[in-house]
């Protein structure tokens, strides 16, 4: 949108006219200009700056990995998308066309039902632990 209101795109449809997203609820940016949504808290479809479909993580029936319950989502200044899964306690840390690298953290580090996710100037992990309502900050990147 601009700064007087008016839309400047809406990404809604891919290539063959079907929808893009089920149930969009957050959305950020990555370095490459591509937008991060989860969709229905269970998966992150990303799409190119002009709205084209680049991939799905994780990709139905291609992927060991699941989410159950997204709801928090971060880009750092390499590239990588970091994803909190709720229920399964950890966030997934995946490359900038999809692929998965690891989990950054997990209930070893503490984490119990991650929730908003931010990295600071500094490359600080913020997490919104919703188990023991509190924020917890760890070393991510120097």
């Amino acid at each position: 949108m601009s700064l007087n209101g008016q839309i400047k795109q809406t990404i809604q449809y891919n290539k063959q006219n079907e929808p893009l997203f089920s149930n969009p609820q957050l959305v950020t940016e990555n370095i490459n200009g591509d937008i991060c949504v989860v969709d229905d808290y269970s998966a992150v479809v990303v799409v190119d700056k002009g709205g084209q479909f680049r991939f799905k993580y994780p990709e139905s029936g291609k992927s060991t990995h699941t989410i159950d319950d997204c709801y928090g989502i971060v880009c750092d200044k390499l590239g990588y998308i970091l994803i909190s899964d709720y229920r399964n306690n950890r966030i997934h840390q995946i490359d900038s066309d999809g692929k998965f690298v690891q989990f950054v953290l997990t209930e070893q580090h503490g984490i119990r039902y991650p929730r908003g996710l931010s990295i600071d100037d500094k490359g600080q992990l913020w997490v919104c632990n919703n188990d023991s309502f509190e924020v917890r900050v760890y070393k991510y990147r120097s």
